[in-house]
C-alpha cells in the first residue's frame, strides 16, 4: 500500500490495551497507520481516538501530508530515485512510473520532498542553474525546501530555480536539475 514495506517502522501504545502500528515514517502522519485496540467492544469512539483521527488527517492544524508520485508533464514520467538506491548524492532522474518506493515522495508542511517513508530528502546540491537534485539525508536547510506553484513548477527555496529535466528529455533516466525557470514542460510537474 502506498509502496511502502509490509515491516513496521513504529510501534508503540498510545493509551492501555491500544497498539499503534506505522508503516513507511515514524511521525503522526504516516502514510500507512494501523490500530487495535483490546477489549472495547463496538463502543467507539473512545477517549482520545477523535483527538489522533484529526492529527492523522492534519485536521489540527499540522498541515498534513501528501504522499504520491511527482509525474514530469512533459513525458509522464516520474521522478525517480535510480535503483532504488539511498546513498546520499545519488542524482535523481526521470522513469516510466512503477509504484515502488524511490517514487513515492511525502511532502509534509515543511516544504521538504522526502522519500522511503521520510528517510531520505530532495536536495538542490548547489543554487546555480545545472545544479544536479539528489537524495541526501533530511537536515531541514533550505537547499531540501521546495515551493510547489499553482503554475506547475517546483522552485528550490534556497534559489528560486526550478527543478528541470535536463535538455527536455522524456527518456528513461533523464537527469533532474536545477535550471533558470522558464514555463517549458519539462519544468512542470503534478502529484499523483
Amino acid at each position: 500500500m502506498l509502496g511502502v514495506s509490509q515491516t513496521p517502522v513504529f510501534t508503540d501504545s498510545p493509551q492501555s490495551n491500544w497498539t499503534r502500528t506505522r508503516y513507511g515514517s515514524t511521525g503522526a502522519q504516516a502514510p500507512v497507520e494501523a490500530n487495535s485496540f483490546q477489549g472495547v467492544g463496538h463502543s467507539l469512539p473512545e477517549s482520545g481516538m477523535a483527538a489522533r483521527a484529526i492529527t492523522f488527517f492534519g485536521l489540527d492544524g499540522s498541515g498534513g501530508t501528501t504522499t504520491s508520485p511527482i509525474r514530469a508533464t512533459g513525458s509522464g514520467k516520474c521522478l525517480d530515485v535510480p535503483g532504488a538506491s539511498q546513498t546520499n548524492g545519488t542524482q535523481t532522474h526521470i522513469w516510466d512510473c512503477n509504484g515502488q518506493t524511490n517514487q513515492t515522495w511525502t511532502s509534509p508542511s515543511s516544504k521538504q520532498l522526502t522519500v522511503y517513508g521520510g528517510a531520505k530528502c530532495l536536495d538542490a546540491a548547489g543554487a546555480a542553474a545545472g545544479a544536479k537534485v539528489v537524495l541526501w539525508d533530511c537536515n531541514g536547510g533550505t537547499n531540501q525546501q521546495w515551493n510547489r506553484n499553482s503554475n506547475g513548477t517546483i522552485t528550490s527555496v534556497q534559489s528560486g530555480l526550478c527543478l528541470d529535466v535536463t535538455g527536455a528529455s522524456t527518456a528513461n533516466g533523464a537527469l533532474v536539475g536545477l535550471w533558470d525557470c522558464n514555463g517549458a514542460s519539462n519544468q512542470q510537474w503534478r502529484l499523483g
